[in-house]
């Protein structure tokens, strides 16, 4: 495995959503057997969309603020820099308050 950088990472997926005039980047960092890493760059603002749980899965915030929304259970959980959360097996969207770096660690279908 290779060292990554998140600070790094922050500035390379920042420059390849600006330059593709993108709403976010996103890259997967690690694919594993089981364990898989995706890293996702939101600018403030930022929407990732209503989506299911891709399986057993912790959401770090690494870089800035976002609220994460349970759609079914109408839940709002703000979540900051250094916070790690487990992602409930339901309906749900990302909504970054300030621009912010996230890492989706999960196991497909556990």
């Amino acid at each position: 495995m290779t060292l990554i950088s998140l600070p790094t990472l922050h500035e390379e997926l920042r420059a390849e959503a600006e330059a593709a005039g993108a709403p976010l980047a996103r890259r997967h960092i690690t694919a594993g057997a089981r364990l898989q890493q995706l890293a996702i760059w939101l600018p403030a603002g930022g929407v990732l969309p209503e989506h299911g749980n891709p399986g057993e899965a912790r959401l770090h915030v690494v870089h800035g603020q976002v609220r994460f929304i349970e759609s079914d259970a109408d839940r709002t959980h703000t979540l900051t820099a250094g916070d790690l959360y487990p992602v409930p097996d339901a309906l749900h969207r990302v909504e970054a308050d300030a621009e912010s770096l996230l890492l989706l660690s999960f196991v497909p279908g556990a």
